[in-house]
């Protein structure tokens, strides 16, 4: 039986990579791409076993212990930070396809990885036995270093009563193409690439519905596979959003304890303004990351528990956390407009986690607008309008 780390000391190694992750991240933004030396350093520190089934070397710990994780790596490196939430992330999705298919993915190699694209911007075609793919899936993170890609699509009715249903569709790296098209403003490191396919054949045990269309887990699962799939899907990028903001705040604290002001010569350390927003924005992020944990402890529980959460507080938990996210970058977007003109220079290293932040802030996850949208109309007696659940 495999030894099972304690969450604390997995999220102890993570702190202790920090300061190579600092060291690494230029050259991941100029790369384009996460190094293998540090996806090797993940795997021996076991983060991509937090989330995976013990019947192949796994943890099978609460989300919550990943996202802790991804915080810190995320607060030295934010494309490092958000490639380990997405390769880590989808170990717990392959729990929802049966034995057999598993043991597809895993059974050669229990290390194996998995990148995604979830918008459904590609083609599916049922045909005997399966389905045919065939179109482009933009936005897939860290696909250079898995061995499998997840892409999201509409599966059409198959019978009288069904509805066209957003399913998982499961491909193995020989059957499609990595355009190399990544190249952006903010993390640039996660290698997010176009997947290209032309009708590519995905049997039928390939496949499954996610997020308001996901089906009930089976009883004999482990609790951790019962959570709500978009609750666990958006903790863990929100993680990396607040583990950026995070980064941000610790290198203005660092730089400016002996800086001086350009013209006046007055001290930083002394003046009320930066004092204002550092403790402005650290309150932000602790805000940020114990509601998150708050959220995820609540889920979990009913998972354990074997009840199915009330809508009202999934909607608030997709709203929370994509609104903790915007407010992080509120909160560093003053921290950063006090941060002086050294910091608009290429390769600074502030600016990098600033600029990868407000990237990560466009993701789908965190449109605060119609979560917020929907869990006030909740509130009114209205119909739950997203999704996601």
């Amino acid at each position: 039986m495999n030894d099972i780390p304690t969450p604390a000391s997995l999220v102890e190694r993570a702190r202790a990579m920090k300061p190579q992750l600092r060291e690494r991240a230029a050259a991941v933004e100029a790369a384009r791409i996460v190094s293998q030396e540090t996806i090797s350093e993940f795997r021996e520190a076991g983060f991509f076993k937090i989330l995976q089934s013990k019947a192949y070397g796994g943890y099978e710990l609460p989300p919550e212990v990943l996202t802790d994780v991804i915080f810190e790596v995320a607060s030295a490196c934010g494309s490092s930070g958000w490639t380990l939430a997405v390769l880590a992330l989808h170990q717990w999705e392959v729990e929802f396809l049966s034995d057999d298919t598993i043991a597809e993915i895993w059974g050669k190699d229990p290390n194996t990885l998995l990148s995604s694209a979830y918008a459904p911007t590609g083609e599916v075609r049922p045909v005997e036995g399966g389905f045919m793919l065939s179109g482009n899936w933009p936005y897939s993170s860290g696909c250079d270093h898995a061995q499998w890609a997840i892409v999201g699509g509409i599966r059409p009715p198959r019978g009288p009563g069904e509805v066209p249903t957003l399913c998982s569709f499961f491909v193995p790296r020989s059957e499609y193409e990595i355009i190399d098209d990544w190249k952006v403003m903010g993390l640039a490191g996660t290698g997010s690439k176009t997947l290209r396919m032309s009708n590519v054949f995905v049997p039928e045990h390939r496949q499954h519905p996610i997020f308001g269309a996901a089906l009930p887990p089976a009883e004999s699962l482990s609790s951790i596979y019962k959570i709500t799939f978009g609750l666990v899907f958006v903790e863990m990028l929100a993680a990396a959003a607040h583990g950026m903001a995070r980064g941000v705040l610790d290198q203005f604290i660092e730089r400016n304890q002996t800086r001086l002001g350009a013209m006046d010569r007055s001290k930083y350390a002394e003046n009320p303004d930066v004092h204002r927003y550092i403790a402005e924005t650290e309150y932000v992020v602790r805000s940020a990351r114990a509601l998150s944990h708050e959220n995820q402890r609540a889920a979990h529980a009913a998972a354990c528990e074997g009840r199915e959460q009330p809508s009202i507080d999934k909607a608030r938990h997709f709203w929370e956390a994509a609104k903790s996210v915007h407010a992080c970058t509120e909160a560093t977007s003053r921290l950063y407009s006090i941060s002086g003109a050294h910091t608009i220079f290429e390769g600074d290293s502030l600016q990098r986690l600033f600029r990868d932040l407000n990237s990560a802030a466009t993701h789908m996850a965190f449109n605060f607008n119609s979560f917020g949208r929907n869990y006030g109309a909740m509130h009114m007696g209205q119909p739950n309008s997203l999704n996601l659940f």
